[in-house]
């Protein structure tokens, strides 16, 4: 079955003198780090490319720069900066492609386009500052239907403007990166894959670039995650099997850590029942907490907190008739205590009695 390309691979090189809009050229005397990569809005190369969208023009704006940005962003690796686009021709001529920089912070620039921040090897930036080379060269897939640019996969340096060997560079990074539409066989797959993203598609209709593009930067996000959720995998995976590992001055077993909890759970609850019923004697004595209304008072406190108990009766007046009932029994009860004569203290030192308990003695015999 046929297959229906709707994205194709265009290889650029920047000029300059005014023929193409694609001009930049490599500075390294200016405090601008940058590097213009594409220009911003509708641009074509000198040679009239791209033949294969309707007006024969790429297009960049702020939305499509947001979406490239994603997804180079998204990528693990950096990006490379090889010579003459050699990585394209490695498998062609077997010559090696040595990287002559690296990139991975990309910007949109109004006006400008998209910029890039290479990081120049040392023999790179030689050459760029004795200008033996000069042009940046982008590689980037774009929609056919609308020339929008839908990545950017590389760069290089070189000195070609635009038009010398860029047919068969695009052809060779087309099969690189592999950039062909999937063709009606994988319909239903993407269709299910779009579905998960909330694009619908209707029967018989195919994805458009854009949305192919889309279900990739997904799938790239999933699998940076996947790859994340196998390392923490893997971290877990090496604690069990190396238990001596963990610093023990540093943790405790869950299960005795539960127990202290509730220890210190049962001990600050018996602290707190003893100062409630402390602090509801003690408004008895003072004549502000009648004897009947201790087991509302305990439940107020359960319910309100030790706080609000101590404030409830702390503002409450003393009743002057309680008080003084209390008081007197308290004396008549001291009244009513047997006294202990001269004689009976001695004997309690004799026998090594306590007066207390020779008193409660002395007054069971005389009851």
């Amino acid at each position: 079955m046929s297959t229906k390309t709707a994205i194709a691979l265009a290889v650029l090189t920047a000029t300059t003198g005014g023929m193409a809009v694609l001009s930049s050229v490599i500075d390294l005397s200016v405090d601008d780090e940058w590097a213009q990569l594409t220009p911003d809005g509708e641009f074509s190369a000198v040679d009239g490319r791209p033949f294969d969208v309707p007006g024969r023009k790429w297009l960049m704006n702020a939305d499509i720069a947001a979406q490239v940005i994603a997804r180079v962003q998204s990528r693990a690796n950096d990006l490379v900066i090889d010579y003459e686009h050699q990585t394209l021709e490695t498998e062609k001529n077997g010559k090696p492609a040595p990287a002559a920089g690296w990139f991975k912070e990309i910007e949109y620039r109004p006006g400008l386009g998209l910029f890039i921040k290479p990081v120049w090897t040392e023999n790179a930036a030689e050459f760029i500052r004795k200008k033996e080379y000069r042009y940046l060269s982008a590689v980037f897939p774009y929609d056919k239907s609308t020339g929008a640019v839908l990545d950017v996969r590389m760069a290089a340096i070189t000195n070609f403007p635009g038009l010398d060997g860029m047919q068969s560079l695009a052809a060779l990074a087309a099969r690189k990166f592999q950039t062909n539409q999937p063709n009606h066989g994988d319909a239903h797959m993407w269709k299910q894959l779009l579905a998960k993203l909330g694009i619908t598609l209707a029967d018989g209709q195919e994805p458009t670039a854009e949305q192919v593009a889309l279900a990739e930067t997904a799938l790239a996000a999933l699998k940076a995650k996947a790859d994340q959720s196998d390392s923490l995998n893997e971290q877990v995976a090496a604690l069990k099997a190396n238990p001596g590992n963990v610093d023990l001055q540093q943790y405790v077993p869950v299960s005795t850590y539960n127990a202290l909890l509730g220890e210190v759970a049962a001990l600050r609850q018996n602290a707190e029942t003893g100062d409630i019923n402390q602090l509801i004697e003690k408004g008895h004595q003072d004549g502000k907490v009648l004897a009947a209304e201790k087991d509302y008072l305990q439940q107020f406190a359960t319910q309100h907190g030790f706080a609000a108990l101590k404030s409830l009766i702390a503002a409450r007046p003393v009743l002057a008739a309680l008080k003084s009932t209390q008081t007197s029994q308290t004396q008549q009860s001291d009244s009513e205590k047997t006294e202990l004569s001269a004689e009976d203290l001695a004997v309690c030192k004799a026998c090594g009695i306590s007066p207390e308990d020779f008193r409660k003695t002395k007054e069971g015999m005389t009851a």
